[in-house]
């Protein structure tokens, strides 16, 4: 069952008001502060997930190229990160190209690292790379000869929380974290205390990154 932004206001009024007052517009903190709140805890854990390349927040795209065409917007709206993948030699990778019996993987590399690309004397071909651009459009790397499907992991932004029906992220997983930052923020609301601050990004990082590490196994490899 899905966690719903009510589910949290119900939980940390609980914490907060002894006396069972449901949180409202007129309460203090008020509903619109608590979702608030709750978008930025959910931004920090998504953040988390990124270091960690966690599974959790994380979704992918296709993309199909066009012959000629380098450049596409398909994820502009929504990257925030690409995902960081090793092969079992170590390769680093990103995304990949759907064949019939294989996957072919796509490094991800930064624009200034193809100051020596000329695409005037590199004729097109299948992609091997691809760079993020100052518009948040995918570029590939050499400009694809033919039409490929493109797989692409990324981290989407986090979608802001407005109403009190709209679904909390990272299914369930994170909702104690979530209602104890905004239990927390809640009790600082009256005095702005940078330590209390510090400690608050503390709590939500530190506690994101134990519930990723119980969710991961190091010692298990594929070998093929």
């Amino acid at each position: 069952m899905a966690t719903l932004v009510s589910n949290i206001l119900t939980a940390v009024g609980y914490r907060l008001f002894p006396d069972g007052t449901t949180i409202s517009a007129t309460t203090e903190p008020s509903q619109a502060e608590c979702i608030q709140w709750i978008n930025e805890t959910c931004r920090e854990l998504l953040t988390v997930c990124v270091e960690l390349g966690s599974e959790l927040g994380r979704t992918s795209a296709t993309i199909t190229t066009v012959d000629g065409t380098a450049a596409y917007t398909d994820l502009a709206a929504l990257l925030f990160s690409p995902v960081m993948y090793r092969d079992k030699d170590g390769a680093e990778f990103s995304a990949w190209i759907v064949k019939t019996n294989e996957r072919r993987p796509l490094k991800l590399v930064r624009e200034q690292n193809i100051v020596e690309y000329s695409p005037a004397a590199t004729a097109e071909q299948e992609p091997t790379c691809f760079y993020i651009n100052g518009s948040n459009g995918i570029v590939f790397i050499p400009t694809p000869d033919d039409e490929y499907t493109v797989i692409m992991p990324y981290y989407p932004y986090h979608t802001a929380l407005t109403l009190t029906t709209n679904t909390i992220p990272f299914m369930q997983i994170f909702d104690d974290v979530i209602t104890e930052a905004v239990v927390m923020r809640a009790q600082n609301r009256e005095e702005y205390d940078l330590g209390y601050e510090l400690r608050w990004f503390q709590y939500v990082r530190g506690q994101a990154r134990k519930i990723i590490a119980i969710r991961k196994n190091p010692k298990t490899k594929i070998t093929v």
